[in-house]
């Protein structure tokens, strides 16, 4: 038979691994039913793992962050409305504009080059491999790619201006939070 004493002993040291226990079970519980959301920040599309740029193509563009699209021959409403948020975003980093270029990437160059506004910065490069490495993701989609030549990550493309448009605010949060954290570029 206990004692009074015993039962309060066995109580007390029944709370306190409880204190430890449980919250270790309910997280197993939260892991395996599948109701945990990782830490991921990103508001575009993580390539996992990076497509990377052939070296010399790589040289023929800017040594800084740069912000894509590819550009086919015949730019459609797609096409322009990218090209448009391209230029808007590079305008909307204010300060950090001179580390990140917004690059049209084309297959070869051609004369129907799509028209740009007079205060874009939008640099036209032909670059076949990567145009082509490109099209394994969704068309008209934007993209982010580092100094040294990993396209990272890209944003969904569209022909409709307003929905692009939400697309180059999450591109410009994500790179901004790249920007601040890269010693490259």
């Amino acid at each position: 038979m206990s004692t009074p004493q015993q039962t309060k002993n066995r109580r007390t040291l029944l709370i306190v691994a409880a204190i430890f226990i449980l919250p270790v079970a309910v997280a197993k519980l939260f892991f395996e039913m599948g109701w945990y959301n990782s830490g991921a920040s990103n508001l575009g599309n993580l390539i996992t793992p990076p497509l990377k740029i052939e070296e010399l193509e790589n040289e023929q563009l800017p040594n800084t962050w740069r912000i894509a699209m590819q550009v086919p021959e015949g730019c459609g409403a797609p096409c322009d409305s990218g090209l448009y948020v391209l230029s808007q975003t590079d305008h909307a980093l204010g300060r950090m504009t001179d580390r990140v270029t917004p690059v049209g990437i084309l297959p070869t160059m051609h004369d129907d080059l799509p028209e740009l506004p007079a205060d874009s910065n939008v640099v036209y490069q032909a670059l076949p491999n990567t145009y082509e490495q490109l099209s394994t993701l969704p068309a008209n989609s934007l993209y982010i790619i580092d100094p040294v030549g990993n396209i990272v990550m890209w944003y969904e493309g569209s022909a409709d201006r307003e929905y692009m448009i939400m697309q180059a605010r999450d591109l410009l949060k994500d790179l901004k939070k790249m920007l601040k954290m890269s010693r490259v570029g």
